[in-house]
């Protein structure tokens, strides 16, 4: 049987190595990113995007380690009001964006990417997605 954790960290460890930061990867997800919607670039327009990408690894890690112990931690718990209707206000569809950006990237980026590691992908950032729209 499938253990689609497993198909993660395989994959996550091709794409990432053990938890290094791949600009390529991440310079390629925001590539897709701010052209997937006029929104997401306005949102990106007076951004700092060398921060940005630092702060992209950072949530995804977080996001990852939300979906391993169900226990929102502090930071994420801040992303997760960043992004709300009170701060950047950044409606729960854009999530799919997000989503569909970043496996995009991996797909790129994964030389063992196919159906299976995609729904592995989105099957381990469901949770803290989850948590990100529940906190609009």
């Amino acid at each position: 049987m499938l253990n689609y954790d497993d198909v993660f960290s395989g994959s996550l460890k091709r794409v990432l190595g053990d938890g290094a930061y791949n600009p390529a990867f991440i310079a390629d997800f925001y590539q897709t990113f701010l052209n997937a919607s006029p929104f997401v670039a306005e949102k990106f327009a007076d951004t700092d995007m060398s921060a940005q990408r630092t702060m992209l690894h950072d949530s995804l890690l977080m996001l990852i380690e939300f979906n391993r112990t169900r226990v929102p931690d502090a930071r994420l718990q801040q992303l997760a009001q960043i992004h709300s209707r009170q701060q950047l206000d950044i409606p729960p569809q854009f999530y799919d964006v997000w989503l569909d950006s970043l496996v995009s990237a991996v797909g790129s980026h994964d030389p063992d990417f196919d159906e299976e590691v995609e729904l592995a992908w989105r099957i381990a950032l469901a949770p803290g997605i989850c948590l990100m729209r529940f906190s609009y």
